[in-house]
C-alpha cells in the first residue's frame, strides 16, 4: 500500500471558531528522495479544507505524467486526536468501537463531551507518550471535538481510510501526527515564529536535507509563518511514514485493541525503538 502513494499532505488544524486564519495545508510529492512541497495555503472554513483532502489537492501540483489520475493516492498527516482514551468510553457509554465514538462525539457540541466525560477528561490515551496533552485538555478538547466531527464529515462525503483506527483501500489516508515531536525527532529549529532574518533563513537551511519547494513562495510562507510550517512538517511526517504504517504495531507500546480503539500519533519511524 505504501507504494501506492504518489502525493503527501500535511494539515495543522484548528477548532476555533470560524472563518479560521490559522488552518493551513501542505501538499508535497518525492523528487530525488526529498518531499517537493508543491502547494502551502490557508483555509477559512474546515468544509473547504474538507473538499480540499476528499480531491482539491489533485489539482496542487506534482502529478505524476506516469500515472492516470485514478492511480494516485494521497497520505496525509494531520495535527490533531484521532482517538479518546478507554477512560472516556467507560464514563460515557460512548460505545467501545472507534467508529460509535467517532459518531456519539461529532454529534455533541464540544462542552458537552467534556462534561459527560467527568475526570476522564483528564486520561491520556494508553499509545501517548510523555509530553503530550490528554486529547480532552481544557487547552486541547475543542480541536479534538471539532477534528472528530470534520473526520465523521470526511467519512460520510467520500472515501477516506484512516489508519490504524479505520483502514481500507481509500485512495486518500489520514494519520494523526504531531509536528512539534518531528521537529524534535529531525533536529529542526524549535523555536516559534521566528522574529529575525537570521533565524528565518536558520529554518530554510534545516529543511534543505528533507524538502524542497516548487516555488519561493511556498518556502517563504513555510519558514515565516508558524501555521504553514506546522503543516508542512505535518507533510513530512507523513512522507517520513509512508513505508511505515504499521508502526503502532511493530513499536509494542500498546496492544492491537488499544490501537484500534485510540487511534496513535506517528512519528518519523527512526524515533520509534
Amino acid at each position: 500500500m505504501a507504494d501506492a502513494f504518489t502525493h503527501f499532505g500535511g494539515i495543522d488544524f484548528s477548532g476555533a471558531r470560524e472563518p479560521l486564519a490559522n488552518l493551513w495545508s501542505a501538499v508535497g510529492v518525492e523528487e530525488n528522495g526529498k518531499l517537493r512541497i508543491t502547494s502551502v495555503r490557508p483555509h477559512a472554513f474546515r468544509a473547504d479544507l474538507g473538499g480540499f483532502v476528499l480531491e482539491g489537492w489533485k489539482n496542487a501540483g506534482g502529478r505524476s505524467p506516469e500515472r492516470n489520475p485514478g492511480e494516485e493516492r494521497i497520505l496525509w498527516g494531520a495535527n490533531f486526536p484521532f482517538g479518546l482514551p478507554a477512560a472516556f468510553r467507560t464514563a460515557t457509554g460512548a460505545g467501545q468501537s472507534w467508529l460509535k465514538v467517532l459518531e456519539w462525539v461529532a454529534d455533541r457540541p464540544a462542552d458537552e463531551v467534556r462534561q459527560h466525560a467527568g475526570d476522564a477528561a483528564r486520561a491520556t490515551r494508553a499509545t501517548d507518550t510523555s509530553g503530550v496533552l490528554a486529547p480532552l485538555d481544557l487547552r486541547l478538547y475543542k480541536q479534538t471535538v471539532e477534528g472528530f466531527r470534520w473526520l465523521q464529515q470526511l467519512r460520510e462525503e467520500g472515501e477516506v481510510s484512516i489508519v490504524p483506527t479505520a483502514p481500507s483501500s481509500a485512495p486518500v489516508t489520514l494519520i494523526e501526527v504531531h509536528p512539534s515531536a518531528t521537529v524534535i525527532d529531525l533536529g529542526l529549529p524549535r523555536r516559534r515564529a521566528p522574529a529575525r532574518p537570521g533565524e528565518i533563513r536558520a529554518r530554510a537551511a534545516a529543511l534543505r536535507p528533507f524538502m524542497e519547494f516548487a516555488s519561493p513562495e511556498c518556502e517563504s510562507l513555510v519558514v515565516t509563518l508558524e501555521d504553514a510550517w506546522d503543516a508542512a512538517i505535518a507533510c513530512l511526517t507523513a512522507w517520513h511514514c509512508r513505508d511505515d504504517l504499521g508502526q503502532p504495531f511493530r513499536s509494542g507500546r500498546a496492544g492491537r485493541t488499544e490501537v484500534e480503539h485510540e487511534g496513535w500519533i506517528y512519528r518519523a519511524p527512526m524515533a520509534i525503538s
